[in-house]
């Protein structure tokens, strides 16, 4: 039983328990002597043990004694543990759930972060919605060449919504790509995209940062706007 741990009892609480039942009754200083624990931190243990119903006391002859109760007592004990645990069970699946669906938000700097967050979303192996203007991303982004590559190889499709420019037309013939241009968009300095349960954001002006938020809502408002949008661009140029 050296190994034995239950829940709801600490160790040193199991350690008194066996030592009563092993002695029958004993004072709170015939403890101390068998078992070394100083008596300060026996009150404490017999304490606990008493609220748990696992040890009882009786005076005699003027004296405190504590009796181990019946190991039956300590099943009965894990069987209250089991039900307070269940009782609280829906309220912690409840917690669990909340923390799974609360958006994941990461933050990057730099082209090595630009890098990252393009291979985040990659990763999700399904198709990308993007809003760019090639123009600044191009100036900036000196490792397309790379995300087209690994796109390709995971047969990952891409759609895209660019401002109706010049270099914007000549962005479309990668592979795996649909674009559609619009008259109505201004360009910015920005790039947004949009993968599975995925959204990446960042700025290419001056600092180059972005986000990545991850998050179930998110994404697909975010894709249905992209979606109608892309409907009202009419059909592939």
């Amino acid at each position: 039983m050296d190994d034995l741990k239950i829940s709801g009892l600490d160790a040193k609480e199991l350690e008194i328990y066996k030592r009563l039942l092993g002695l029958k009754r004993a004072t709170v200083l015939e403890l101390a002597m068998i078992s070394g624990e100083k008596r300060s931190n026996l009150y404490r243990i017999l304490d606990e043990l008493l609220k748990k119903r696992l040890v009882s006391e009786i005076y005699e002859d003027k004296k405190h004694y504590f009796i181990a109760e019946s190991p039956k007592k300590l099943v009965e004990f894990i069987n209250r543990e089991k039900e307070k645990l269940q009782a609280i069970l829906p309220e912690l699946e409840s917690l669990e759930k909340e923390a799974l669906e609360r958006p994941k938000i990461k933050y990057f700097e730099g082209k090595s972060g630009v890098k990252t967050l393009y291979d985040e979303l990659l990763a999700e192996r399904k198709e990308i919605l993007a809003f760019a203007w090639p123009e600044k991303l191009l100036k900036v982004i000196d490792f397309h060449s790379y995300i087209v590559e690994k796109r390709l190889k995971y047969g990952i499709p891409v759609r895209a919504i660019y401002p109706d420019t010049k270099e914007a037309h000549k962005r479309h013939n990668t592979g795996l790509k649909e674009s559609r241009y619009s008259k109505n968009i201004r360009p910015f300095d920005a790039t947004f995209l949009i993968s599975g349960n995925k959204v990446v954001m960042f700025s290419l002006k001056r600092w180059i940062t972005g986000v990545l938020i991850e998050n179930k809502e998110i994404a697909e408002g975010l894709r249905a706007l992209f979606d109608g949008y892309w409907e009202e661009l009419g059909e592939k140029k």
